[in-house]
């Protein structure tokens, strides 16, 4: 039987607002910056000359926008509910110390710690919510497993707009690396890695911030 072979890039949306504030958004929303408007087009012009025949991206309005100005030539976009960022629950739209500050804790820490000091502690995953009223580690890993599924199945050339979590879990997916991992890849805004899939199994073939 052939092998399936699914080349894909995988896109962080570009610099938001949030992003500058340091504020923890996953299911809520921030506008893209001047500078974030600056990345689209250099991102624009990659995914033109990187030519998918399909597009699936997070219905979040940060990553949506991105993927509909990167295909303004017809390419088919498709949202995919799973793509969406980790939700933060209650510590949503906070900074580190309005969270600390509120007496609430992130849940994501690296090597089982049981407390975080400051945000460079960030890891996961941890066993509960990411956040009080947030999501699990479990549910979100699951989720992008399956978005990842997803993607793979549409075609055989193929460009997936997402978020920094979900990236960084998309990347440990395909290339078969333990969860904790995830954290181990720095992936600022725009961001993109490109990937050759075969039958499941990924190599990574690049791994680039198209504008700082």
């Amino acid at each position: 039987m052939p092998s399936s072979v699914t080349e894909i890039i995988v896109v962080r949306h570009p610099e938001t607002v949030a992003n500058v504030e340091g504020r923890f958004v996953g299911r809520g929303d921030s506008e893209i910056t001047e500078h974030g408007r600056e990345q689209i087009l250099r991102l624009t012009k990659f995914i033109e000359e990187w030519s998918p025949v399909a597009v699936y991206t997070s219905p979040l309005k940060r990553a949506l926008m991105t993927a509909q100005a990167m295909t303004a030539c017809g390419i088919p976009v498709t949202v995919v509910e799973d793509l969406q960022e980790i939700d933060f629950g209650r510590a949503e739209g906070l900074t580190w110390s309005e969270i600390t500050a509120l007496g609430m804790s992130i849940d994501y820490l690296r090597n089982g710690a049981a407390v975080a000091t400051d945000a460079a502690d960030l890891g996961g995953p941890g066993s509960g919510p990411v956040a009080p009223g947030g999501e699990t580690w479990v549910d979100f890993e699951t989720r992008v497993r399956r978005a990842a599924a997803t993607c793979e199945s549409g075609a055989s050339r193929i460009a997936v707009v997402t978020h920094g979590g979900v990236f960084r879990t998309l990347l440990a997916h395909w290339m078969g690396l333990p969860m904790d991992s995830t954290w181990r890849f720095s992936v600022p805004n725009a961001t993109i890695a490109t990937l050759r899939v075969v039958d499941g199994a990924g190599v990574l073939t690049g791994l680039q911030q198209v504008c700082e």
